[in-house]
């Protein structure tokens, strides 16, 4: 293994040579009984276990109630269920495949490599809704266990076995405890690859394997949905820092892999192509398009801080690198802390700027990112401003965010003045070399024994924060009302009505959908348009040249399909009278929506016959 030095040493406080040995801490400290590694890995693998003989086990009663909180989390996750932009994949692809068109050839806004995946979890489930989710929910959470588990074997190659597990332990729980807006978008999909793809590289024996496989994964967190390419960077430069030559031979099987994955999915469906070019159509006035303006700044300043309120990992990311970086034996490696941490954020909001929508799910791998991070200082430096920080806003938070929006909205400055404040008090304290002692130091036996635990406590409360059931989508920008609690009874105040909908028009009867795709999700019905949401009428409300596209024409013609026989039309997400006249004019000719076969004002759903 070639490492870029001091990055990776374990030069923090769980780099101590091992007892009976007097050497400095740092890589060569061994002790003497133990030869000279005969390979690459083998130096490594001697000194974390040098390092695990002076860590005790944790008692039983500490696993036992781990293992109840985790039990307790994941039935909290798996009651949430999934958020309306899942539903509206997974309601397209069924709607589209009961109509006899595969997931490949379904338009729901996201490329093939991320409908695959989930066509495949919605096979696996069966049941009503709320079943179907949880059964979702419980397979995304064990698949996202084994990639983390994997993870923290390939770090135990090359870390201690200390900050392995810290760092494993804290990507974990930012993957599994995602904001409920996060969990299984493209964004979160691309992380948990990008995970996977640094655990192939390193965990596995043979190089060639970890390169293949590696380098697969990573490819996959480009093509799940192409921006989130700055994602797929991300274990790119963490393998760098830890093995230089795996990390290049992986950069270039991704570099392979990635087109070679694209021009499959073309392979596999042409459309694909005309998708990928038109998409940008569906999203006018980004940045990327029209250039940077004020107006963007302060809504990238807005979403940053809103991600920071929320997860505040996030807002603790600045000091956790001061203390890694303080825990450096060498110059560079202090400045290689903070200056790949910031090209590592840079790419990640560089991602939500070219998308211009400003949404927090666009920033999935920032959390994952800051918990790493954090949890590898706590691990080498469990000092206490970072320590404190956690416990503050772990606690803080969800009492501030669980209140009521026009609570939230009268208190918003200082609830940002709070993690503003809590900030720049933990970046001042770690920054303090040798003025202030911040270690903690306890000397009675049972605070020390208990003292082993506040660590994890305190990244737990921290990154617990999004998976309350009272904890809204954001603070109070887009879907700030949106709650785990809000959700579940939307879905339920939905489903019921949908339902008697279903058995009026008999479950296998065509339809036409002119509604969000998680309207289809929970109807059921099937139809034969490859556009089961439409997409390319809808956005023709606000930009009119849509209807020069390709896939706006191939949408229009769904509308004079013969064998549907009702429009389920949302007049607030598809109103006639704004969309392009056309699109009006043929909608009101094909389906009766004066006279409806039902409505739910509170939803604005109208049920529309044919006529004639």
């Amino acid at each position: 293994m070639t490492s870029v030095p001091d990055i990776d040493d374990g030069a923090g406080t769980s780099a101590r040579p091992a007892p009976g040995t007097d050497r400095a801490p740092g890589r060569d400290a061994r002790p003497e009984a133990v030869p000279a590694p005969r390979g690459p890995d083998e130096g490594d693998r001697d000194r974390n276990r040098n390092s695990d003989r002076t860590t005790a086990p944790y008692p039983l009663p500490v696993r036992l109630a781990a293992a109840l909180l985790g039990l307790a989390a994941v039935a909290a996750m798996c009651w949430s269920g999934l958020n309306h932009d899942v539903r509206y994949v997974l309601g397209g692809m069924r709607a589209s495949g009961r109509g006899g068109i595969p997931a490949s050839g379904t338009f729901v806004h996201r490329p093939l490599a991320y409908r695959w995946p989930l066509s495949w979890l919605d096979h696996l489930t069966a049941g009503p809704v709320a079943v179907r989710e949880a059964s979702i929910r419980l397979l995304v959470i064990v698949v996202a266990a084994a990639v983390v588990w994997w993870l923290r074997q390939g770090l135990a190659r090359h870390l201690p076995r200390r900050e392995a597990n810290a760092v494993a332990g804290a990507v974990g729980l930012a993957l599994l405890f995602a904001p409920a807006w996060d969990f299984l978008q493209p964004e979160w999909v691309a992380v948990l690859c990008a995970v996977g793809g640094l655990a192939a590289a390193l965990a596995p024996r043979r190089t060639w394997v970890a390169v293949g496989l590696g380098g697969v994964l990573v490819a996959l967190a480009v093509l799940v949905k192409y921006t989130t390419a700055p994602t797929a960077l991300l274990p790119l430069g963490a393998l760098l820092v830890l093995d230089r030559r795996r990390g290049w031979l992986t950069t270039a099987a991704a570099a392979v892999a990635a087109p070679a994955g694209f021009a499959l999915a073309i392979l596999v469906q042409p459309r694909e192509w005309r998708w990928f070019n038109e998409l940008s159509a569906l999203n006018p006035n980004t940045p990327l398009q029209n250039g940077l303006h004020s107006a963007d700044v302060h809504a990238l300043v807005t979403t940053v801080g809103t991600e920071a309120l929320m997860n505040p990992v996030v807002a603790l990311l600045p000091a956790a690198v001061v203390l890694l970086a303080r825990g450096s034996a060498s110059r560079a490696a202090r400045w290689a802390w903070p200056l790949l941490t910031a090209a590592g954020v840079a790419g990640v909001l560089a991602a939500l700027v070219v998308q211009g929508q400003w949404f927090q799910y666009h920033l999935a791998a920032l959390p994952v990112l800051a918990a790493a991070l954090c949890g590898l200082a706590v691990a080498r430096r469990p000092d206490l401003p970072l320590l404190a920080g956690a416990l503050l806003l772990g606690v803080a938070v969800p009492l501030i965010a669980g209140q009521s929006w026009n609570w939230r909205h009268a208190h918003e400055t200082a609830a940002y003045t709070l993690v503003s404040a809590v900030v720049v008090a933990t970046l001042l304290t770690a920054s303090l070399r040798g003025r202030v002692q911040t270690r903690v130091r306890l000397r009675a036996p049972l605070p020390r024994a208990l003292l082993r635990y506040v660590p994890a406590l305190a990244l737990l409360l921290a990154l617990a924060i999004p998976v309350w059931p009272t904890t809204p989508y954001s603070y109070d920008t887009r879907h700030s009302t949106f709650t785990s609690l809000e959700r579940a009874d939307t879905r339920h105040e939905l489903t019921q009505w949908l339902t008697g909908v279903r058995h009026r028009i008999g479950a296998d009867t065509p339809v036409t959908y002119l509604a969000f795709g998680d309207i289809g999700y929970l109807l059921g019905n099937p139809t034969h348009c490859r556009y089961p949401t439409p997409d390319f009428l809808q956005r023709t409300r606000y930009d009119r040249s849509i209807t020069s596209q390709v896939s706006y024409r191939e949408n229009l013609r769904c509308l004079s399909d013969p064998t549907s026989r009702y429009a389920v039309l949302d007049t607030s997400w598809f109103p006639l009278g704004k969309i392009a006249p056309a699109t009006a004019a043929a909608v009101r000719a094909r389906f009766d929506c004066e006279r409806p076969l039902a409505t739910l004002p509170a939803y604005h759903l109208v049920i529309c016959p044919r006529r004639g």
